[in-house]
């Protein structure tokens, strides 16, 4: 995978989460990252706060002006992780289970699919991945102290 993929596959797990972005004229903005454009680069954030507690709706930055985007807490779903753990637990064939990392999700038997927003899919394989998800995501709230 290219660099530029990398970066454009990190900036889409990150849509929705809360980022810190510092610019080149000492300002900082604490929000949800809405959406982003690679050329040129341009970020927007969602209820925003910037480094004197001023709110906003929203706030869209040039990328000329980025110095730096921090994340402050790892993401609770990693789909290559949780892949893993379906193909243990459920004794899956690693053919019955594609990650597709750049989205952040795992379709398993290909009708059930698996990502940070959770299971989409019925019948009782879809439940157990549900359960399994369910137990996954809280082992992780609980190692993050969240």
């Amino acid at each position: 995978m290219s660099s530029g993929r990398r970066i454009s596959s990190e900036l889409n797990n990150l849509i929705d989460k809360t980022i810190i972005v510092k610019t080149t004229n000492g300002k900082t903005y604490t929000g949800q990252l809405y959406a982003y454009e690679l050329s040129p680069f341009i970020i927007s954030l969602t209820n925003v706060k910037d480094d004197n507690n001023n709110a906003f709706y929203k706030v869209m930055i040039n990328g000329n002006t980025i110095s730096e985007i921090i994340i402050k807490n790892p993401p609770l779903f990693e789909p290559r992780e949780f892949a893993e753990l379906v193909e243990k637990s459920l004794n899956l064939r690693p053919a019955d289970i594609k990650v597709y990392e750049e989205t952040g999700v795992v379709t398993i038997l290909e009708r059930i699919k698996v990502s940070q927003n959770g299971v989409e899919g019925s019948g009782p394989m879809a439940q157990r991945i549900y359960d399994l998800y369910n137990d996954y995501i809280n082992k992780k709230k609980k190692e993050l102290g969240l």
